[in-house]
């Protein structure tokens, strides 16, 4: 039995419940005649209407027709029905390719959901190559039901999928521009606009940035980050992007680059741990090293940065503050209860190891 609209805003709210009832299939392709829904509903026929009149409106109903009943536009093809008690986290890594910081999160996590009899799986098909995955999500979809999906690392073409069939899912990461999910992420813009201004403060004005050829917002956020503080006066940076393209050859091809121009950088900022772990050996290779000869800043975090002579400096996030806001999300939406609020972005703490040279002059 559906819930009943209250006393206040009538119409409104009936329109709420209808729409509602055709996102967990119980309304499908036709609306009920109206003394069937207004008698199921418990409203007067006036109500309604003008319930109707407002789903007509938002393109969910059809306009009326004389002797002919509404139909519903664009019926979702995966009815909500029971709750499965399940959550499933769509990732691209298998739970043995997930670095360490991101396999805590995801442990608490799965310990959180537990606590309210909510199954965590990871979910990781072989998609993300796929120029179009419609169809193979479609049939993911129906193999692993679940109350909410969390995308990791998923592009705009699958964040695109789950928002436009209106399956109930967070991005743990950034939402691409235009497309209509929650997400929530560490806040990598601000932290690549710390790490400029403060490489400049250090008397650096020519960074490296080494990137992942991989279509993510988070990187493209990274980026505007650290070209607004290079932007920024009385002294602006110059960036030289260095691009992985998922092999060693590549970031070793970037660095030969880099350190091959008139003017080479000064200063590097890595996006990825493993970049420090080629970089430092490709630097012992050339007789070069930290900061002696090219100061470091990585924007991620790994514990065996402090083992390290020097310490890298990189940013750190709390991989439990970060499940606790993503439970919490999650909860939101299967509870139906999410806030307008679709960006949390948690800034990550910056630890300064002392891999970053001070220079006298650029």
């Amino acid at each position: 039995m559906p819930r009943l609209p209250q006393r206040q805003a009538l119409p409104a709210q009936a329109a709420s419940i209808i729409e509602e009832m055709i996102t967990h299939g119980e309304l499908r392709d036709l609306i009920p005649g109206e003394r069937t829904l207004a008698a199921k509903l418990q409203i007067g026929r006036d109500t309604l209407r003008a319930a109707l009149e407002i789903l007509e409106k938002k393109n969910v109903i059809s306009e009326r027709q004389h002797g002919k009943r509404r139909s519903i536009l664009n019926p979702s093809p995966f009815p909500r029905h029971t709750s499965t008690k399940r959550v499933a986290f769509l990732s691209p890594k298998k739970l043995l390719q997930f670095p360490p910081q991101l396999l805590a999160e995801f442990d608490t996590l799965r310990e959180l959901l537990q606590k309210r009899a909510y199954e965590l799986e990871l979910v990781s098909p072989g998609i993300f190559h796929l120029q179009n995955p419609s169809a193979r999500l479609k049939n993911l979809i129906k193999d692993h039901e679940a109350d909410v999906w969390i995308l990791y690392q998923c592009d705009r073409k699958i964040q695109e999928w789950f928002c436009q069939n209106q399956i109930p899912a967070l991005v743990r990461g950034l939402s691409h521009d235009a497309i209509d999910l929650p997400c929530i992420d560490d806040d990598w813009r601000s932290a690549a606009f710390h790490a400029g201004h403060h490489l400049k403060r250090m008397g650096h004005h020519r960074i490296g940035l080494l990137v992942p050829d991989t279509k993510l917002a988070g990187l493209r956020a990274t980026e505007a980050g650290l070209k607004e503080a290079a932007s920024e006066k009385p002294q602006p940076l110059s960036i030289h992007t260095m691009t992985d393209k998922g092999d060693l050859k590549s970031v070793t091809r970037a660095l030969d680059i880099a350190f091959g121009l008139d003017e080479p950088p000064s200063a590097l900022i890595a996006t990825r741990s493993r970049h420090i772990l080629t970089l430092i050996s490709w630097l012992a290779s050339h007789r070069l090293s930290i900061p002696r000869d090219i100061s470091v800043i990585a924007l991620s975090s790994e514990a065996w940065f402090d083992h390290l002579i020097p310490a890298i400096s990189h940013y750190r996030s709390d991989p439990i503050t970060m499940a606790r806001a993503v439970s919490r999300n999650v909860l939101q939406l299967v509870e139906g209860t999410s806030s307008t609020a679709k960006t949390k972005l948690l800034f990550p703490e910056f630890f300064d190891g002392g891999s970053v040279k001070k220079l006298t002059r650029s």
